[in-house]
């Protein structure tokens, strides 16, 4: 499975990545990727692998694209400004003494013609 690791994010929306079933026919392909993972030749077996067609699953291309798209985000993220907070929490504990607490409107008067 070839796919692009680059995120192109927020310029533009990456592209999705599919998965389904490996065919059968192709199970060579797979031990022997298989094979060459379990005697430690990561990257000949990463080569091997993105020039078959028609194969798909957990690849080094497909955790460098997830691992870069979220690089990406967070650096986008990180450049918004920050939000500031719309409410205000106060926990159990008393913040405030009852006598300082102020009410954060007016009463609305009686119009005088009613």
């Amino acid at each position: 499975m070839l796919c692009n690791p680059v995120s192109y994010y927020p310029a533009k929306i990456d592209e999705m990545t599919f998965f389904q079933d490996n065919n059968l026919e192709k199970i060579e392909n797979v031990n022997h990727y298989n094979d060459l993972i379990s005697q430690g030749k990561y990257s000949e077996a990463s080569d091997y692998i993105n020039k078959q067609e028609g194969i798909y699953g957990f690849f080094a291309d497909f955790y460098n694209l997830i691992e870069n798209r979220i690089y990406t985000l967070q650096e986008y993220l990180l450049q918004k400004p920050q939000k500031t907070q719309p409410f205000i929490y106060y926990d159990d504990y008393e913040h405030f003494p009852i006598n300082e607490l102020h009410l954060f409107f007016e009463k609305k008067k009686k119009p005088e013609h009613i």
